[in-house]
Order: C-alpha cells, then structure tokens, then sequence
C-alpha cells in the first residue's frame, strides 16, 4: 500500500514528494483509516497534507484529504484559513464546504455544521453554485467565536405528525435488521464506537428534543445511524461506517418503512 511506503520511509518527505498525485492522495486516505493510528501518524499525516495542499490543491479530491488530514492533527487554524481563502475568491466545491462543516461542528456549532454540511450535499448532487452571500455567512461563522447556546435549536415545535418509537422495529424486508431508536448516552457512545462517529456528541440536542436519531443494525452490530427532525420529519443526515454514504438498496427499503410507518418524511 501507498500509506506502508510512506509511515516505512526513512525521509518520508522525500518520499511524498516523488509520488505522483493520486499515489500520494490514496495514501493520504488509507492513512485515515487506519485504526487504530500508527506510531508516527502526526508527523506522516502533517507531510502529506503539506504535500497536496502546496502541489495539488487545485484538485478537489487532494485538496479534500490535505485539508482533513490538517484537522486530524489538530491544525483546526490552518485549515480554516485555506478553507475561507477559497471562499472569499473561487467557487467553492463540494470538499471545502464538507470540511468547513467539520470545522464548526469541531468548534460546537452543530447547528450551522448541519447547515453547512446540507449545502456541500447539494453541490455534490449537481446543486447550483454558492451565492457569494452565502459564502460571507460560512464565513462569518468560521470566524467568530463559539457560542454555547448554538448547542440547542431554539425554533423547535412540538411534534405533531411523527411517530413516537419507543422500543428497536423490525425491518420485515431486510433479514436481520432493526431500526433502534437511539436516545442515551450509552447508544450513542455505542455507535460513536461501532461507525466511528460523532454520535456521543449529539446527546444535548436529543435530550433536548431538537434532532432524532435512528440506528440501523444488522445481526446486533450498528451499521447505520440516521438523523431526523423532529419539527418536520426530515431527513437531516444519513450516514454508515465513517460517515460514508449508506448502502443503496438498504437505503431504499428503509425509506419506504420509515414513511410508512410515520418515523420520517422522505422527500
């Protein structure tokens, strides 16, 4: 593997160097997913990040694993600063928006992470481009301070057309499998750990009622978590192991039993 070579080289500097674009982006990404981390992955992961940002930061998928690889070694500033030069003179792709959404939610404004997060699915779908309105938005909130309250949505309405559920449901289409609601701590510890995720972090805004969790398991093992809102049943998120999109034709069956049974509106 691409990422061997680098975490066995004796100057892996020179190593990043002499590797061509893709070799070196594939290593950024495998490196990401090692777990648990190898001994010398700050310094590895600080080299290749400095790598594809000064050579290839004109290619979305590089500059995508350069810029996460700086957050994964705690250089939150850097990759903040990248991120708004972008937004303040170029389209902005879908990669910068999903990192500036790690950013705030990193920060502690879920709400405007999600928010964020929503706009960089858009442009990955297809979407129009940001307005250039909205970029000044993204990036007001990249730098201003975190503000505690953001914890809560504080425009939430009572529940009116979703259906409670109270204990894990049977997906009678899927062999297997059950949507668990997840609403303690212990859950979303659970799958925080299984999907290696930020689901621990969301246990304010559940306890608040200001977003619903579902959990997708097969055999007893989570393999999906799904966030709803309670306000008006959407959609907000759906995610898998690393928050990698979920499986096509489980998706599918799981959308139908979710409007069916009134757990979520699917658009």
């Amino acid at each position: 593997m691409s990422v061997q070579l680098l975490l066995s080289a004796t100057d892996p500097s020179a190593t990043a160097r002499a590797m061509k674009r893709y070799d070196l982006t594939l290593a950024g990404s495998e490196l990401r997913r090692l777990d648990p981390p190898p001994e010398r992955f700050g310094a590895v992961a600080r080299i290749i990040a400095t790598v594809l940002l000064e050579n290839f930061d004109w290619q979305n998928h590089a500059r995508a694993v350069g810029l996460a690889l700086l957050l994964d070694v705690g250089e939150r500033q850097l990759a903040t600063t990248l991120i708004i030069d972008r937004l303040e003179r170029d389209d902005v792709p879908a990669c910068d928006l999903m990192i500036a959404s790690r950013v705030l939610r990193l920060r502690g404004r879920r709400n405007s992470a999600r928010w964020v997060q929503g706009l960089a699915e858009e442009r990955k779908q297809g979407g129009l481009p940001v307005t250039r309105e909205t970029c000044a938005q993204i990036i007001g909130l990249l730098r201003t301070p975190w503000r505690p309250w953001e914890d809560l949505d504080t425009d939430e309405i009572p529940e009116t057309t979703l259906a409670s559920l109270e204990e894990p449901i049977v997906v009678p289409d899927l062999p297997n499998t059950i949507i668990r609601p997840v609403r303690s701590r212990g859950q979303c510890d659970r799958y925080a750990h299984h999907l290696r995720n930020c689901a621990s972090t969301y246990v304010p805004l559940v306890k608040a009622g200001a977003c619903r969790l579902l959990g997708v398991e097969v055999n007893g093992t989570p393999v999906e978590l799904i966030e709803v809102r309670p306000r008006d049943g959407r959609i907000v998120q759906w995610k898998g192991h690393r928050n990698c999109a979920p499986e096509p034709g489980r998706r599918r069956i799981l959308e139908q039993f979710l409007s069916e049974h009134r757990l979520a509106v699917v658009r």
